[in-house]
């Protein structure tokens, strides 16, 4: 970090991901392990004969693997947390968002371009001029932390949160005031959410963004508005 750029992380949060779901994961595989014996014998316990057998190995040798399987578990953990991480950098130049350290993934966006950074709830957002919107990035970094960055560097930062939250309405399949191609996109969004594809759900959402339509979730249901665009 420089004097022409304001980063904000969690570095505590990663070393306390490395530490405690490691420690957790062997801790219960170590309380499975003790307890299988007792799993087994229940009339409706699931996978009963893995449990059996887990009861049935021979000590230390059941406890050792046990307990390195959970922490083997807990470092996988540890990697999906890591990697769901947002990283902010906040310079006089640019703005960039990156998640996980995958830089190819970065969201950027220039000073030029940024009318207003402000939290939604727990989601950072960027809008840009003719109120389109840069970026929507969930974080669960200090807004306070975030706020500093922004203003520290003079950016407009707006406290009281978005601007157009009013302008939003719940989507619904009856939606007559849409075009198309975005109705098409917002049901088959629907769909992404509730499979969980999340990948699928952002890259939606990004074709939307290029049709003038800015979507936010709000209690597992899509709430749109349109940017102030003339789109041919």
């Amino acid at each position: 970090m420089t004097a022409d750029e304001t980063v904000v992380d969690d570095p505590g949060a990663r070393v306390l991901y490395w530490v405690l779901f490691p420690l957790l994961g062997a801790g219960l595989g170590w309380v499975l392990q003790w307890a299988a014996g007792r799993i087994a014998g229940l009339p409706f316990a699931p996978f009963r004969g893995v449990f059996r057998w887990i009861d049935e190995a021979p000590d230390p040798q059941a406890t050792l693997a046990a307990v390195g399987v959970g922490a083997a578990v807990g470092l996988v953990v540890t990697f999906l947390a890591i990697a769901d991480m947002l990283v902010v950098r906040v310079g006089l130049g640019e703005v960039t968002l990156t998640r996980g350290g995958n830089q190819a993934k970065a969201r950027r966006a220039a000073r030029s371009e940024v009318t207003a950074a402000f939290f939604d709830r727990d989601e950072l957002v960027l809008l840009g001029r003719d109120a389109r919107e840069l970026a929507r990035e969930k974080t669960d970094l200090s807004k306070k932390d975030v706020a500093a960055a922004f203003t520290g560097q003079g950016y407009p930062w707006l406290a009281a949160g978005d601007p157009h939250r009013a302008e939003f309405r719940i989507y619904t399949r009856l939606d007559d005031d849409l075009p198309g191609v975005a109705h098409g996109l917002l049901m088959d969004r629907a769909t992404a959410l509730e499979k969980g594809k999340t990948e699928e759900a952002a890259m939606l959402r990004e074709q939307l963004l290029a049709l003038g339509i800015v979507v936010r979730d709000e209690k597992k249901k899509q709430h749109w508005r349109r940017d102030r665009r003339e789109l041919a």
